[in-house]
């Protein structure tokens, strides 16, 4: 069932669907997976796992376990398949974004961490013989030469003209990007990526040319300044807080971590 599922997907971009925006036709899935970089307990267990704890896995390869949101339990169970793309992202930190790309090497399987009672994720409500949580097996690519800040996304995103500074940046692309679940469903830490946002993104950290704009991620960057005229209302300028704020602080809502110790 679940096979038959995975290979029938729209075959034009028209009949594209929400559930498979990251499948290109005959080709594999794009995805966005999160993880904390930062050093956080959970039950007396560091569940940090960073680009860095990446590179140093064995073969750099990892299983994703911990996952406990049904939705994100499904896309890996179900939809997940080897050779799909990854963007691997730094969730629930001080400038949260896409750090590096990976491929899924094992399709989803059984996540024996729930059955530990020692693991900081154990789940009692489950067992071997009805298993309810699965993972699937990570492989880093590479790490992007500037990580791409979820803050930068967003900017673009509101601006909706970056093909005046960014010239590998069209509108289609910017379009791609203000779509992405992680821009209006930010919590969820599995998600679809279309390939035209992927691509995107993977240009945008190679390519970089926005490092030096004023942004979470360059606090020292300078906007040219605006003389104001004497009509002008002091209250003008003063904006509230985006739609996006509270995305920007990332914290995820779905329980799911990464635990260090199961990554070494």
């Amino acid at each position: 069932m679940a096979c038959a599922r995975a290979q029938f997907a729209a075959t034009t971009a028209t009949t594209t669907t929400t559930a498979d925006a990251g499948k290109t036709s005959g080709g594999p899935r794009h995805w966005l997976m999160k993880a904390e970089p930062d050093s956080r307990l959970e039950k007396g267990v560091d569940v940090a796992f960073s680009i860095d704890h990446f590179e140093r896995a064995k073969d750099q390869t990892t299983s994703w376990d911990g996952v406990r949101n049904p939705e994100a339990r499904s896309m890996m169970r179900d939809r997940m398949r080897i050779g799909d793309k990854v963007l691997f992202y730094h969730s629930n930190c001080k400038l949260p974004g896409v750090a590096g790309l990976a491929t899924i090497v094992r399709q989803g399987y059984p996540d024996h961490t729930a059955w530990d009672p020692k693991h900081p994720y154990f789940d009692p409500k489950t067992d071997k013989e009805s298993p309810k949580w699965f993972m699937v097996d990570v492989k880093l690519d590479r790490r992007l030469p500037n990580l791409v800040p979820l803050a930068l996304l967003q900017h673009l995103a509101a601006a909706k003209a970056a093909e005046q500074d960014l010239e590998y940046l069209d509108k289609q692309d910017i379009e791609a990007i203000s779509k992405m679940q992680l821009l209006n469903r930010g919590r969820l830490s599995v998600q679809s990526v279309e390939q035209r946002a992927y691509e995107a993104i993977l240009r945008l950290g190679d390519k970089g040319g926005w490092t030096d704009w004023p942004g979470k991620w360059n606090p020292k960057g300078k906007t040219k300044e605006v003389k104001k005229r004497p009509s002008d209302s002091k209250d003008e300028d003063q904006k509230g807080p985006s739609k996006g704020a509270k995305a920007e602080k990332d914290k995820e809502a779905d329980g799911s971590r990464r635990s260090k110790r199961a990554k070494r």
